[in-house]
């Protein structure tokens, strides 16, 4: 009987074995076939005249007979099928996740990539999807079990043990907020993994597992699905659960998005004019109608500026803007409305300075002139750079924090302390540029710069020794490095002709990270950048200026005429715009990266305070000491906007730091349900679309129509009898 068993679960009712009473239905047949009993015929005169009567009678009782034998046998079916309670659907999906006859437990994974965000009117497919959830929560059965997992980039499991009160879990699904980032499909499948085996360990007795995602099958997520790892999880999937999935995507969705938004300088300073670029793109394959991009400082408007942006493509809007006073600011833009309103808008921190603050620290007399020179050749009262040239024991002396960049140039040598001041205010986010000459002693840039000593690098390179003699030229290597990039197609400028005949030879410590901007035409690096701690660290193989002579050549050999070459100053300046942009490169990030900075450390528990975007109180946030400042981590971005980080009492503690969603997720095209694998079942979908109503299931109310079919039955039958009996009469 195993074969009758797994037939009746199959079926869809909820209480198959119920079907069995059906069977009575052959107990009017089997009544009406024994009552006809077989006469002995006599001839008899008066019968004639009867039978003529009963024959032209006899088609209608025939049929009257006929129509209340199938009516009794309906009345017997009808009872079977309201006992065994259907839970048949018109969108077999949910009628699927809901037929089951053993006890269920139900995953429900939701979409949470910001995708789902996209809007039919008010209704989003993230409200579509949670409706729909619900609405299979509402339609179970007492005893089924329900874990929540929502598709996010981490995945997050809201309920981890399958939880049996429906109240308790709408609740949850009714708390969901859609993220502001993407979601990993591999992730998940691997956290759905982990639920099941979890309550197959803890909750024997549900049997029966059915795995729901409800998602807008966006190309963005689901294109994971035909890798090899995906494929291999929905394999083992789909051997302890049935998968089912609910799309609630649209097809041919148009958007608009801001996709960047960059201040065109590094070095933003008082009064000086900055250029905003932001870049805004299309997706879809309709023409999007024109429209208008605004531009806010500091919360209030500032500018607009006319878009139009070309089907599929790119526009950039250019702003300009002065900030008027030093500080901490920030800026936004904002596009019109459209359905998919959460990349609509982005923001960018920018610190302002009232200028530039540079160390110049130069080992002998005249070693950083130079230098000074081409970072500020003016004299006035509004500065934008400040070179402050002093020798190195300014290293112990002088407050390093309140200087944006340090130059070395042609230090001799250093001393422990000295190494490890450079080392913290690297980690603290300054820029550092190191020129050579002829008073480096390599031994002691290794060990204490190099970090051989220490073990606290500072240095991105080894120091080899000095090349032979001879004259070297410059290779841009093809302008790849944004240090030599502003020089590319300005062949002229000199920095290709520039004169070396005398540098060191440098090794990179870190070839991964080391990158070499510009190089000698033997292939020897000229030039290398490298980003340690929070801070940037530049190193010149050669001198930068004209007082590094070989003195063991008569007459003595200069070591470059870098520092009177045309190209000297601009090279100079986009190495302090690199150095100093690495102080504010981790105010701009993307959703989901971690916020990081450094503060003072004034107390054995000192913190700062986070406030993150529509939050009116802010969380504390543990600096870890090294030396003395600290530093500390806030991961915690799931949420695009401005987060403002106090590191003290005053308002100049407050620095803004920007999180902007991940510009992949705007493209709303969807993923070919035609290539997802056959353990999917997806028989519903894509709902949601404009008049398009949720699927009502209900499935638990289908027996009361069979009751009421039942009961109208029944009064037709005794209706009938009655009334063919008194025509027969």
């Amino acid at each position: 009987m195993a074969w009758l068993s797994a037939l009746l679960k199959s079926l869809p009712f909820a209480n198959s074995a119920m079907l069995l009473w059906g069977l009575a239905a052959a107990l009017p047949i089997l009544i009406h076939l024994l009552s006809k009993r077989h006469y002995r015929e006599m001839p008899w005169a008066a019968m004639h005249f009867l039978l003529e009567a009963v024959r032209k009678n006899a088609r209608r009782i025939r049929i009257e007979q006929l129509l209340l034998l199938l009516i009794r046998v309906a009345i017997l079916l009808l009872l079977a099928l309201a006992l065994a309670d259907p839970i048949w659907s018109l969108f077999p999906a949910l009628g699927s996740a809901l037929g089951s006859r053993d006890r269920t437990h139900f995953v429900l994974v939701i979409d949470g990539s910001y995708s789902m965000d996209c809007r039919t009117g008010e209704q989003s497919r993230f409200d579509v999807a949670r409706q729909l959830a619900a609405q299979l929560l509402e339609d179970s059965r007492q005893g089924d079990g329900f874990t929540l997992v929502l598709m996010a980039d981490p995945p997050q499991t809201v309920i981890a043990e399958p939880a049996f009160d429906p109240k308790d879990v709408l609740e949850e699904i009714d708390h969901l907020r859609i993220q502001h980032g993407g979601a990993g499909l591999s992730a998940a499948l691997a956290e759905v993994e982990g639920v099941l085996q979890k309550a197959r360990e803890q909750r024997s007795r549900l049997t029966d597992c059915r795995v729901c995602f409800f998602t807008d099958l966006g190309r963005t997520t689901w294109d994971d699905v035909l890798t090899e790892e995906c494929r291999d999880r929905i394999g083992r999937l789909a051997e302890q659960a049935t998968l089912l999935l609910f799309d609630v995507g649209q097809g041919d969705a148009e958007n608009l998005a801001v996709t960047a938004l960059d201040l065109r300088e590094s070095l933003a300073t008082v009064a000086r004019e900055l250029t905003i670029e932001a870049e805004v793109q299309h997706f879809g394959v309709e023409t999007p109608p024109p429209g208008r991009v605004q531009l806010f400082v500091d919360g209030q408007p500032a500018q607009t500026q006319p878009l139009e942006v070309p089907v599929s493509g790119r526009a950039s809007v250019s702003f300009t803007h002065r900030f008027e006073t030093p500080g901490e600011h920030h800026v936004a833009v904002r596009l019109s409305d459209d359905p998919l309103p959460l990349d609509n808008q982005r923001w960018l921190s920018i610190p302002v300075r009232e200028a530039i603050r540079v160390l110049c620290v130069q080992g002998q007399e005249g070693a950083a002139r130079h230098v000074a020179w081409a970072l500020e050749p003016a004299r006035g009262e509004r500065l934008r750079v400040r070179p402050d040239i002093r020798f190195e024991s300014a290293l112990l002396e002088a407050d390093l924090q309140p200087y944006d960049c340090i130059f070395l140039c042609n230090v001799a040598r250093f001393g422990r302390e000295e190494a490890e001041a450079l080392h913290e205010y690297l980690a603290r986010g300054g820029g550092l540029v190191v020129t050579l000459g002829d008073q480096v002693q390599a031994d002691s840039y290794n060990q204490q710069l190099g970090g051989t000593a220490s073990g606290k690098r500072v240095l991105p390179a080894r120091l080899e020794g000095p090349a032979p003699d001879a004259q070297y030229a410059l290779n841009p290597l093809d302008y790849r490095h944004p240090i030599v990039a502003p020089f590319a197609r300005h062949e002229r400028s000199g920095l290709l002709t520039t004169p070396v005949w005398r540098y060191f030879k440098l090794t990179p410590y870190d070839k991964t990270t080391a990158r070499v901007a510009l190089a000698f035409q033997n292939g020897d690096p000229a030039l290398i950048e490298e980003r340690i701690q929070r801070g940037c660290s530049i190193l010149l193989a050669t001198a930068a200026g004209p007082d590094s002579l070989d003195r063991t050549t008569k007459p003595p050999t200069p070591w470059t005429a870098i520092a009177s070459w045309p190209s000297f100053p601009p090279l100079i300046h986009e190495m302090l715009s690199l150095a100093v942009r690495s102080r504010s490169a981790g105010r701009n990030v993307l959703v989901g990266e971690p916020l990081e900075g450094t503060a003072a450390v004034t107390a054995p528990d000192a913190a700062v305070t986070v406030t993150a975007p529509g939050e009116a109180g802010g969380e504390r946030v543990p600096l870890t000491r090294e030396g003395e400042t600290g530093q500390w981590v806030y991961a915690a971005t799931a949420t695009s906007g401005l987060y403002a980080v106090q590191s003290g009492d005053g308002a100049d503690d407050r620095h803004w730091y920007a999180v902007n969603v991940n510009p992949r997720e705007s493209n709303l095209e969807r993923f070919d349900s035609e290539q997802l694998p056959s353990q999917f079942r997806q028989d519903l979908g894509p709902v949601g679309q404009p008049g398009t109503p949720l699927p009502a299931t209900r499935t638990a109310q289908y027996f009361r129509w069979f009751l009421g079919g039942l009961f109208g039955l029944l009064l037709l039958e005794t209706f009938l009898a009655w009334y063919f009996g008194n025509a027969s009469g």
